[in-house]
C-alpha cells in the first residue's frame, strides 16, 4: 500500500474518532431519524474507497460530506489531502485558503490548515509561499520537526546551502537519522563553492565541520585534497589519502588521480606504481587497469604493458581496455587500419553511456559519480559498480 495512501486513511480514522466524541447536539438529536445514520455511512463510505485505493471515488464522496456539513474542517482537510495526492493541487490549495480563512477556527484546526497548505505550495512549486509557512509552523512549535525537514528539502532544491547548514543542524541536534551525512554534505557543498571562488579559508572551515559531523564523509576528504594541493601541503595531501583508503577501500577509483598527484608531484613513480599493483591485487577494477596500462606506457614499459594489456582483455574485456589497447597499437602502423580508429571513437561513444555507479539505495544509476542520488535524493549512497 503506498505511503500516502495509508497515512489518509489514517487521518480518516482519526477524524471519524473526532466525529464520534464531539458529534454537536443537533446531530445526536438526528440520530433518533436518520441524518447521523446517513453521514456516518457517507463517510464508512468513504473510508472504504481508501482502503480499496479508490481515491476518485473517495473524493466524490468525501466532497459530498462537505456539501452536507460545511462546518467540519477535519473533512475539508481530508479532502484536500485526496486532491493534493491526486496531481489536483490548484484545488488543494483552495480548500485550505479557504480553511484558514475562517475566524473561528481552533488552533489546532489553524495548526493543521497551515501545515497542509505548506505542503500544497510545496507539491505545486510555490517555494516562497511553502517556506514562509514552514518558518511559521517553526516559530508557532507546531510540528516543527516535520517543518524543518521539509525546509531542508526546499533548500536542498534550491542549493541554498547556507540555509539548508542550519535546518540539517536542528535535525542533527535532535538525533534525526541520516541528518549527519546531510549536514555534512551540505558543508561539502558550500566548501566546494569556496574552492571555486578561491576562499580557500570558507572551504577550510567547512570541511573540518564536515568531517567532525561525519568522519567518513569520501566527499570531504577529496576536497581536502584539492585544497592541501593547491596550499602546496603535499604532506597532508598524502595522510588525508591513506585516511580515505583506509576508512573507505569502496570508494578506491576516486582516489587513483589524487594519488597520481601526489606520488608524482614527488618524483616517485615507483612509489605509485607500487601502489597500483597493491589496490589491483586486493580489489581488482577496471580503472585501476587502464591506470595501471598508463603508467607502464607512460614509462616505456613497453613488454610490460603488452603482457598486462594480454591478461586484462582475457580475463575482463572492457570498453576502456579496448581502447587504450587500439590507441596503444596505434605507434605500430603495421598492425591497424582507419577502421581501428573508427572502432576506437565508437567504444569512446559507448563508454559514455556506461554506468559506473549505482545508488545503494534505490538501484539510480549514473557514469558519473553524483553525491546526491537524483533519483531518491539520498545522501552518499552512490556505489562503484
Amino acid at each position: 500500500m503506498d505511503l500516502w495512501l495509508l497515512s489518509l486513511i489514517l487521518i480518516s480514522l482519526f477524524i471519524g474518532w473526532l466525529m464520534g466524541r464531539w458529534s454537536r447536539p443537533w446531530r445526536r438529536r438526528e440520530d433518533r431519524n436518520t441524518g447521523k445514520s446517513t453521514y456516518s455511512d457517507s463517510y464508512a463510505k468513504g473510508l472504504n474507497y481508501l482502503l480499496t485505493d479508490e481515491p476518485d471515488k473517495a473524493i466524490r464522496t468525501f466532497t459530498e460530506l462537505v456539501q452536507l456539513d460545511r462546518d467540519t474542517v477535519e473533512i475539508h482537510i481530508t479532502l484536500g489531502n485526496l486532491f493534493r495526492t491526486k496531481g489536483e493541487v490548484d484545488r488543494a490549495i483552495k480548500i485550505h485558503q479557504n480553511l484558514l480563512a475562517r475566524p473561528n477556527l481552533t488552533r489546532g484546526q489553524r495548526n493543521m490548515a497551515i501545515s497542509e497548505l505548506a505542503n500544497d505550495y510545496l507539491k505545486a512549486g510555490l517555494h516562497d509561499r511553502a517556506e514562509k509557512l514552514y518558518r511559521e509552523m517553526t516559530q508557532l512549535k507546531v510540528d516543527d520537526l516535520m517543518a524543518y525537514q521539509r525546509l531542508l528539502e526546499l533548500y536542498i532544491a534550491e542549493k541554498s546551502w547556507h540555509e539548508a547548514c542550519e535546518c540539517a543542524q536542528i535535525l542533527y541536534d535532535r538525533g534525526e537519522p541520516d541528518a549527519s551525512v546531510i549536514l555534512s554534505q551540505c558543508h561539502c557543498e558550500i566548501a566546494q563553492s569556496a574552492l571555486h571562488s578561491g576562499n580557500k579559508k570558507l572551504a577550510r572551515v567547512n570541511l573540518n565541520k564536515a568531517l567532525e559531523i561525519d568522519p567518513g564523509c569520501v566527499r570531504a576528504g577529496l576536497l581536502l585534497i584539492d585544497l592541501y594541493f593547491r596550499s602546496d601541503d603535499y604532506s597532508a595531501a598524502r595522510k588525508m589519502l591513506q585516511r580515505l583508503i583506509k576508512q573507505n577501500p569502496e570508494y578506491m577509483v576516486l582516489y587513483i588521480e589524487p594519488a597520481r598527484s601526489i606520488y608524482l608531484h614527488g618524483k616517485e613513480s615507483t612509489v605509485y606504481q607500487n601502489f597500483l599493483q597493491h589496490q589491483y591485487q586486493i580489489n581488482p577494477s577496471n580503472r585501476l587497469a587502464i591506470a595501471l596500462l598508463e603508467h607502464y606506457a607512460s614509462h616505456n614499459q613497453i613488454d610490460k604493458t603488452r603482457e598486462f594489456l594480454e591478461g586484462i582483455l582475457k580475463r575482463s574485456p572492457s570498453f576502456d581496455a579496448f581502447d587504450f589497447a587500439l590507441r596503444f597499437l596505434k605507434s605500430e602502423p603495421e598492425q591497424l587500419s582507419e577502421t581501428w580508429d573508427s572502432l576506437s571513437e565508437f567504444l569512446k561513444n559507448m563508454q559514455n553511456k556506461k554506468i559506473e555507479y549505482i545508488c545503494s539505495n534505490c538501484g539510480y544509476g549514473s557514469h558519473v559519480i553524483q553525491w546526491n542520488c537524483p533519483s531518491c535524493r539520498s545522501w552518499s549512497t552512490m556505489k562503484a559498480v
